[in-house]
């Protein structure tokens, strides 16, 4: 009897052990479909974790913030571009040259002295004022404010002035002295009472052996508000329509 019951006692045990190693490899291969699964969902999806650490930046990335030119059409355009450069006291060289800048789309800069003139300043009947001393002093050069970047990027350069007493304002020479214009073109316009060009663009000349000084164009005062017609003609005649 004993060795009977002995005889089942092992039996129970073997079918017990056979039922747990049945149910451990179920978990696991039920675990291992889970896995499986759940790693094909976050591929399809696109979500399934980096591991090897952070993405490289594309190549729109890469490039933001490096300052260079967002197209070679933006580089062509260096070295062609206007610009239009004018002293003005009263107004009137300056409203010559924005319609000349207007028709040329070009750049504009005012030449500014570091210390502006006062009406007193350009008193003509008094032989003492600031700037009847400048025009008898050949060697007077008015300090300017600010200055022009970039010159190189210009090809021509259209410099405006009113005529002080024959000539150019000193602050004019200053200017000229200030800039290398080799290799560039000139083209001197001006605004007077009664004169003309008084010999400005053969001073320029003699200032800038380097540069192309074309004819100028002279605006009488009394026009200057309405000389598109004649900005428009002299542009034409110098080839620079």
């Amino acid at each position: 009897m004993k060795k009977l019951f002995s005889v089942f006692m092992t039996f129970a045990i073997v079918l017990s052990l056979a039922a747990c190693g049945s149910g451990n490899g179920t978990e696991e291969s039920s675990r291992s479909t889970e896995q499986r699964t759940s790693v094909q969902t976050a591929e399809e999806d696109g979500t399934k974790e980096d591991t090897s650490g952070t993405e490289p930046a594309s190549d729109e990335q890469e490039s933001e913030g490096t300052g260079e030119p967002t197209s070679s059409e933006e580089t062509d355009k260096t070295g062609s571009k206007a610009l239009v450069v004018y002293f003005s006291a009263t107004g009137n060289t300056k409203a010559v040259a924005e319609t000349l800048a207007g028709l040329q789309e070009a750049d504009i800069y005012e030449i500014m002295p570091e210390e502006p003139y006062t009406d007193e300043d350009l008193n003509y009947n008094d032989r003492i004022t600031r700037a009847t001393a400048e025009q008898n002093n050949p060697e007077a050069r008015p300090a300017i404010s600010g200055s022009i970047e970039n010159l190189e990027q210009y090809e021509v350069i259209y410099v405006g002035f009113p005529i002080w007493w024959g000539d150019m304002p000193r602050i004019l020479y200053t200017f000229f002295d200030t800039y290398d214009f080799s290799g560039k073109t000139i083209a001197p316009f001006c605004t007077s009472g009664g004169s003309g060009l008084s010999g400005t663009p053969g001073t320029i000349a003699e200032m800038e052996t380097g540069a192309t000084v074309l004819d100028g164009l002279h605006i009488s005062d009394s026009s200057a508000d309405n000389a598109e017609s004649a900005v428009a003609e002299w542009l034409t005649d110098i080839g620079q329509d």
